[in-house]
């Protein structure tokens, strides 16, 4: 059973149905009843569709990321989708992969869906080569972006200090006697220069020990991480700590430095970064910055809502990591 089946047994036009369903006073008291009695005897559950069809405005709002499989992006988005719905909006998510033109074509899809809002979900949208379309689809939409400062009018970023969370890692091994480290980047984006700029900056503060030639970079997979693991041993003075930028790294890392007879954290302190469910399923359990994932969810939904309801909110917000301490360091 659809809405033209229950506005054509009802007598009626598909629209006043749709009225029916958003409360909309334009219909009389007597149609409205016969409606709902029909809707009842026909088990009728309504779509969002449906709900539109009167030429009321959906409350939609389009949420894109690059990619949901992605542990932080699907806990973030989940926690956005859950606050919205409460407020009645509905969601369109789109996964654009990482080409450019993928990108640029789904934001300018949901533009044309008109939607009330669009969220960002990734530091990947502060490619510079979107820039353009971002600031324009700006002027018609609050844009808002998740864990990237991207400057512009009506636009609003919301951003995790990553730099801090991968100092704090540093120096609280550096205060339990550690003084060899390295530092594990997984992938290029700007997500992950700002963790590496943090390892950098955390070398000002323990007496020069840390410096680029301490770097090492890896793919965001657990092959990459087995492999990276020969350069790490070859490394002169070699590291008692390693510091990662993901949780996935550290643990396809602590996989192979088992699987060659070394103990963790007896031969290696390692930690990882997000406090993802591979940091607690990990043998010994992984020490890990927590990137509040879904509080950043939470605070882009709030600022969402804020904007719509014609509040002030600044143009970026900061939320803190949490250094969550297990038995992968010592």
């Amino acid at each position: 059973m659809n809405i033209y089946e229950i506005a054509r047994k009802a007598g009626v036009s598909t629209a006043t149905v749709s009225r029916v369903l958003n409360d909309s006073p334009k219909v009389s008291e007597k149609t409205r009843e016969k409606i709902h009695k029909l809707m009842k005897e026909e088990n009728y559950l309504p779509s969002a569709y449906a709900r539109g069809l009167s030429g009321t405005p959906a409350k939609t709002i389009g949420i894109l990321t690059i990619d949901i499989r992605d542990q932080y992006f699907a806990s973030v988005i989940h926690s956005l989708e859950q606050e919205l719905s409460l407020f009645q909006y509905n969601v369109i998510l789109c996964n654009t992969g990482g080409e450019l033109d993928d990108q640029r074509n789904y934001i300018e899809l949901l533009l044309q869906k008109k939607m009330e809002a669009l969220i960002l979900v990734g530091s990947v949208f502060k490619n510079p080569q979107l820039k353009g379309i971002i600031s324009r689809v700006a002027e018609k939409i609050p844009m808002i972006i998740v864990n990237e400062k991207v400057e512009g009018d009506n636009i609003y970023s919301i951003i995790c200090d990553e730099g801090q969370g991968i100092k704090d890692a540093v120096l609280e091994l550096y205060k339990n006697d550690h003084r060899e480290f390295v530092y594990i980047q997984a992938g290029d984006t700007y997500s992950a220069k700002r963790k590496m700029k943090g390892f950098l900056d955390a070398g000002k503060d323990v007496c020069g020990l840390i410096t680029e030639n301490r770097i090492l970079e890896v793919e965001t997979d657990l092959q990459s991480a087995h492999k990276i693991v020969k350069k790490i041993l070859s490394m002169n003075p070699r590291p008692s700590a390693i510091i990662c930028g993901e949780d996935l790294t550290a643990l396809g890392i602590m996989q192979e430095l088992t699987k060659q007879g070394y103990t963790i954290p007896g031969d290696f302190s390692v930690t990882g970064f997000n406090n993802s469910i591979y940091s607690e399923c990990a043998t010994p359990p992984l020490t890990t910055i927590d990137s509040q994932s879904s509080a950043m969810g939470l605070a882009a939904a709030r600022l969402t809502l804020d904007l719509l309801g014609g509040r002030k909110v600044p143009s970026l917000s900061r939320i803190s990591t949490e250094m969550v301490i297990r038995e992968s360091t010592r």
